[in-house]
């Protein structure tokens, strides 16, 4: 059991019983956040050279405009692969990152922060956590990115390991939520 009474398996079992794979990209972020306490996340899939926005979700933009949705100015255009992002850096590398605070990278990464987003939406991403998401094969399909963990106060904070452990744990029970490989990619 997890700190709030959540057992990894019992979650991914709701995930696996959901018909819909959009819900269940909806509840793999819920859940995620939940367990890391981050104020905000994305889901990207991958498209061919290509990741798509498939799912957001933002608390702090969603009390802004006054709902349980955070508007969305995601989806039009896709990250493509090659570009110097982290979520592009994780579906190349496999690899998990955990940034303590996206505007100080050092210029050595080989990634960086585009702050566009969060000059348009007038919010400030800090901490972020990002994760591919592998199909049962250990094929890459998509990468999960957390944002901003906050401690008990609400104060946004880094990622810990132990956030990171847990939501790791998590994603291995969303193999099933892989697209259908057409063209053998991945």
């Amino acid at each position: 059991m997890t700190e709030g009474g959540e057992d990894l398996e019992a979650i991914g079992k709701a995930l696996a019983a959901e018909p819909r794979r959009e819900r269940a990209l909806e509840l793999l972020l819920s859940h995620a956040r939940r367990l890391s306490r981050a104020e905000a996340g994305t889901i990207y899939v991958r498209e061919s050279d290509r990741l798509r926005f498939a799912v957001a979700q933002n608390d702090v933009l969603a009390r802004r405009a006054g709902g349980e949705a955070a508007p969305s100015p995601l989806g039009e255009q896709p990250l493509r692969l090659d570009e110097r992002s982290i979520a592009s850096y994780v579906a190349f590398t496999r690899a998990t990152v955990n940034v303590p605070d996206v505007y100080e990278i050092p210029l050595e990464r080989p990634y960086v922060f585009d702050r566009r987003m969060d000059e348009t939406l007038g919010y400030r991403t800090r901490s972020m956590l990002a994760l591919p998401l592998r199909d049962a094969r250990g094929r890459m399909w998509g990468v999960l990115q957390l944002i901003n963990a906050t401690d008990e106060a609400g104060d946004v904070v880094p990622f810990d390991t132990r956030s990171e452990g847990l939501v790791g744990s998590l994603v291995s029970h969303a193999a099933h939520l892989a697209p259908r490989q057409k063209d053998g990619s991945g």
